[in-house]
């Protein structure tokens, strides 16, 4: 098939796109809305109609008053919270209080009380505790 032979299949391709789309478009009813209408078969000739008669209204113009009302905007409100001091003291965190409050005698006290090892630094350790002064205190 030469160029002339592709150019009627172009063509002829094109007409039948052209047929299913116009196809398509009348099944959903567009462009019906555009299309000029034919006078109906029971419309009035002009020949039996009046003189008289205007043949077009003159258009009706309403018109609307909208009256505007300024609103207020409210001012921002800041709140403060205040926390106010209870009369019953917040039980102690253990992981926070002082060192001073653990004392352990001895390592047995440390390891019954599940401290042990106790490293320097840790609630509880003391000197006493750490034969070899390496910072950790009742190592086994």
């Amino acid at each position: 098939m030469g160029w002339p032979g592709r150019i009627v299949g172009v063509v002829i391709g094109l007409f039948l796109s052209f047929l299913v789309l116009g196809a398509v478009l009348a099944a959903f009813g567009v462009g019906e809305e555009d299309a000029p209408q034919s006078p109906s078969p029971s419309s009035v000739s002009p020949a039996t109609s009046p003189p008289d008669v205007p043949t077009s209204r003159p258009a009706v113009t309403e018109t609307a008053t909208v009256t505007a009302t300024a609103v207020p905007v409210p001012e921002e409100t800041v709140t403060e919270t205040v926390k106010q001091e209870s009369a019953e003291p917040e039980p102690a965190d253990p992981t926070t209080a002082p060192h001073e409050d653990v004392y352990y005698e001895n390592c047995d006290a440390a390891r019954a009380a599940g401290a042990a090892p106790v490293h320097a630094g840790d609630p509880g350790y003391g000197p006493h505790l750490d034969r070899d002064g390496d910072g950790v205190g009742c190592e086994r």
